[in-house]
């Protein structure tokens, strides 16, 4: 009897049971399985775009001087600024001067955002691997050259583009002037713009594994985007919730000052 009793005792003595072995085991996979999800990278970007504001912008002036005197005297104001007269047409009382091309990674004094407004655009652009985070902000007025960091999750990892963007202006006004009696002229500027975003850069795949090394980048663009508009009536390129820009004024207010300095703010 005691010989009988004694083999439950050795057997409960023994390792663990089988079914305590396994639920070890399978705790060891589901933890493996964790331990490998964090080695995944994590890669998002988003933007904040900001339209321009409206502004009041002065277009006319009235000269106490003759129609004669007047001409003269812009003409020659013009002749030593720096706008370019491309007209002169005094028999029908009009001047067209144009606004020099320019990019802002040229020439930091004729920028595009002085005279134009296309809004302000804030960027974000965050990485993470599980272990270190990095977020990077971009925040650039539109009408201004800049740079910034892009991703598009794509099947298997992310789709990083460095982006450039390089800013031009095209910019025209015709000066009227309108006799107003034997003592008076009436000077109107109206202006036309045009400004070309060229958008380029570097792009490259990267896994959304961290131990695997990112593509070589590869080179992308240029694509051109052009929007047209005048003093007061403002101009959107073609994309839904596009891009919206207006004049500041700046181009109008200088030419009004050259016609009639004595009414210049």
């Amino acid at each position: 009897m005691l010989r009988r009793s004694s083999v439950p005792t050795l057997l409960r003595r023994d390792g663990p049971r089988p079914s305590v072995l396994a639920r070890t085991f399978a705790f060891m996979i589901v933890a493996l399985l964790i331990g490998c999800g964090s080695s995944e990278r994590r890669i998002e970007s988003d933007k904040l775009y900001e339209p321009p504001m409206e502004r009041s912008i002065v277009v006319e002036t009235v000269v106490a001087l003759p129609f004669d005197a007047t001409w003269g005297e812009l003409i020659r104001r013009l002749s030593e600024s720096s706008f370019r007269v491309s007209t002169l047409e005094k028999a029908s009382r009009f001047v067209r001067v144009d606004l020099v091309r320019s990019s802002d990674l040229a020439t930091r004094a004729n920028k595009p955002a002085r005279y134009v407004d296309c809004g302000k655009t804030v960027r974000t652009y965050r990485e993470s691997d599980g272990e270190e985070q990095e977020e990077k902000r971009f925040e650039y007025q539109v009408a201004d050259s800049s740079r910034y960091q892009d991703s598009d999750a794509v099947p298997g990892g992310y789709r990083v583009s460095d982006v450039e963007r390089r800013v031009a202006l095209d910019a025209s006004a015709t000066i009227f002037l309108q006799p107003e009696g034997a003592r008076r002229t009436r000077v109107t500027v109206k202006s036309r713009y045009q400004i070309q975003i060229e958008i380029g850069g570097e792009v490259a795949f990267v896994p959304l594994d961290r131990d695997d090394a990112p593509e070589t980048s590869q080179a992308f663009g240029p694509r051109i985007e052009s929007i047209r508009f005048t003093t007061f009536q403002p101009g959107t390129d073609q994309r839904r919730g596009g891009l919206t820009c207006r004049a500041t004024g700046d181009f109008e207010h200088a030419l009004v000052a050259l016609a009639n300095p004595a009414a210049a703010i």
